[in-house]
Protein backbone atom coordinates (compact mmCIF):
# COMPACT_ATOMS: atom_id res chain seq x y z
CA UNK A 1 0.00 0.00 0.00
CA UNK A 2 2.61 2.71 0.94
CA UNK A 3 4.66 1.68 -2.33
CA UNK A 4 1.30 2.49 -4.61
CA UNK A 5 0.38 5.51 -2.42
CA UNK A 6 4.28 7.21 -3.36
CA UNK A 7 3.43 6.26 -6.87
CA UNK A 8 0.78 7.45 -6.53
CA UNK A 9 2.21 11.42 -5.33
CA UNK A 10 4.68 10.56 -8.18
CA UNK A 11 1.87 10.07 -11.00
CA UNK A 12 -0.09 13.15 -10.09
CA UNK A 13 3.27 15.11 -10.28
CA UNK A 14 3.80 13.88 -13.58
CA UNK A 15 0.12 14.03 -14.50
CA UNK A 16 0.33 17.63 -13.62
CA UNK A 17 3.01 18.18 -15.62
CA UNK A 18 2.67 16.09 -18.64
CA UNK A 19 -0.53 15.16 -21.15
CA UNK A 20 -2.11 12.26 -19.79
CA UNK A 21 -2.51 10.89 -22.79
CA UNK A 22 0.45 8.56 -22.11
CA UNK A 23 -0.83 7.16 -19.51
CA UNK A 24 -4.16 6.62 -20.60
CA UNK A 25 -6.36 5.48 -23.81
CA UNK A 26 -8.78 8.09 -23.56
CA UNK A 27 -7.57 11.35 -24.77
CA UNK A 28 -7.33 13.61 -21.25
CA UNK A 29 -7.77 17.06 -19.76
CA UNK A 30 -5.12 18.89 -17.98
CA UNK A 31 -4.61 22.76 -17.86
CA UNK A 32 -1.67 24.55 -18.78
CA UNK A 33 -0.45 27.26 -16.34
CA UNK A 34 2.80 28.79 -15.03
CA UNK A 35 1.38 28.43 -11.52
CA UNK A 36 3.09 25.72 -9.87
CA UNK A 37 0.54 22.69 -8.79
CA UNK A 38 0.39 21.90 -5.09
CA UNK A 39 -1.49 18.32 -4.37
CA UNK A 40 -3.48 17.05 -1.50
CA UNK A 41 -2.65 13.67 0.09
CA UNK A 42 -3.71 10.71 -1.98
CA UNK A 43 -6.59 9.09 -1.12
CA UNK A 44 -7.02 5.18 -2.34
CA UNK A 45 -9.85 2.67 -2.26
CA UNK A 46 -9.14 -1.03 -2.63
CA UNK A 47 -11.01 -3.03 -5.35
CA UNK A 48 -10.21 -6.35 -4.87
CA UNK A 49 -6.53 -6.70 -5.77
CA UNK A 50 -6.75 -3.24 -7.48
CA UNK A 51 -6.76 0.16 -6.14
CA UNK A 52 -8.70 3.56 -6.91
CA UNK A 53 -7.23 6.63 -5.76
CA UNK A 54 -8.00 10.51 -5.88
CA UNK A 55 -6.68 13.39 -4.78
CA UNK A 56 -6.92 17.08 -5.00
CA UNK A 57 -5.05 19.45 -7.21
CA UNK A 58 -4.62 23.44 -6.35
CA UNK A 59 -3.19 26.09 -8.70
CA UNK A 60 -4.52 27.62 -11.78
CA UNK A 61 -6.75 25.88 -13.02
CA UNK A 62 -6.33 23.10 -10.34
CA UNK A 63 -8.83 20.19 -10.04
CA UNK A 64 -8.77 16.54 -9.29
CA UNK A 65 -6.50 13.71 -10.33
CA UNK A 66 -7.61 10.13 -10.40
CA UNK A 67 -5.62 6.88 -10.92
CA UNK A 68 -6.96 3.46 -11.47
CA UNK A 69 -4.15 0.77 -10.09
CA UNK A 70 -5.11 -2.48 -12.25
CA UNK A 71 -2.75 -5.33 -11.05
CA UNK A 72 -5.61 -8.02 -11.20
CA UNK A 73 -8.32 -9.62 -12.99
CA UNK A 74 -9.34 -9.20 -16.82
CA UNK A 75 -9.11 -6.61 -19.00
CA UNK A 76 -12.36 -4.33 -18.87
CA UNK A 77 -13.74 -1.39 -20.31
CA UNK A 78 -14.26 1.98 -17.68
CA UNK A 79 -15.04 5.41 -17.12
CA UNK A 80 -14.60 8.26 -14.80
CA UNK A 81 -17.22 10.69 -13.15
CA UNK A 82 -16.44 13.64 -10.90
CA UNK A 83 -19.08 13.52 -8.62
CA UNK A 84 -19.24 17.32 -6.24
CA UNK A 85 -21.13 17.53 -2.41
CA UNK A 86 -22.10 20.78 -4.27
CA UNK A 87 -23.44 18.73 -7.28
CA UNK A 88 -20.83 19.81 -10.13
CA UNK A 89 -20.45 16.30 -12.05
CA UNK A 90 -17.72 16.07 -15.27
CA UNK A 91 -17.64 12.70 -17.22
CA UNK A 92 -14.07 11.82 -18.46
CA UNK A 93 -13.42 11.99 -22.20
CA UNK A 94 -14.63 8.85 -22.86
CA UNK A 95 -14.44 4.80 -22.14
CA UNK A 96 -11.01 3.71 -21.53
CA UNK A 97 -9.75 -0.08 -21.49
CA UNK A 98 -7.71 -1.64 -18.88
CA UNK A 99 -5.52 -4.71 -18.31
CA UNK A 100 -3.44 -6.01 -15.55
CA UNK A 101 -0.47 -4.33 -14.64
CA UNK A 102 -1.44 -0.85 -16.42
CA UNK A 103 -2.54 2.33 -14.85
CA UNK A 104 -5.10 4.66 -16.06
CA UNK A 105 -5.25 8.63 -14.66
CA UNK A 106 -7.41 11.44 -15.29
CA UNK A 107 -6.98 15.14 -14.68
CA UNK A 108 -10.24 17.39 -13.81
CA UNK A 109 -9.13 20.43 -14.53
CA UNK A 110 -12.28 22.42 -12.68
CA UNK A 111 -10.38 24.20 -10.21
CA UNK A 112 -11.37 24.09 -6.71
CA UNK A 113 -15.19 23.15 -6.59
CA UNK A 114 -14.80 21.42 -2.82
CA UNK A 115 -15.12 18.08 -1.57
CA UNK A 116 -15.54 15.81 -4.79
CA UNK A 117 -14.87 12.05 -5.43
CA UNK A 118 -14.68 9.74 -8.28
CA UNK A 119 -16.84 7.39 -9.61
CA UNK A 120 -15.40 4.63 -12.39
CA UNK A 121 -18.01 2.78 -13.61
CA UNK A 122 -16.64 -1.19 -14.66
CA UNK A 123 -18.85 -1.37 -17.91
CA UNK A 124 -17.82 -5.01 -19.09
CA UNK A 125 -19.47 -6.09 -15.36
CA UNK A 126 -21.80 -3.49 -14.71
CA UNK A 127 -19.98 -2.16 -11.22
CA UNK A 128 -19.56 1.08 -9.71
CA UNK A 129 -16.76 2.08 -7.64
CA UNK A 130 -15.94 5.35 -5.95
CA UNK A 131 -12.53 6.96 -4.22
CA UNK A 132 -12.85 8.53 -1.21
CA UNK A 133 -13.65 12.20 -0.77
CA UNK A 134 -10.48 14.88 -1.60
CA UNK A 135 -10.26 18.36 -1.51
CA UNK A 136 -7.61 20.37 -3.76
Amino acid sequence: MITRRISAIALAAVCAAVPLTTFSASAAQAGTSSTAAAFGPVKCVPIGDNELCARGITGSPGGYNVAYYKNAGSTITARFRLMCINGFTKDDNGAFSISPGQVRSFVFAVGNQGSCRVRMQDITNGGYYYSPYVVP
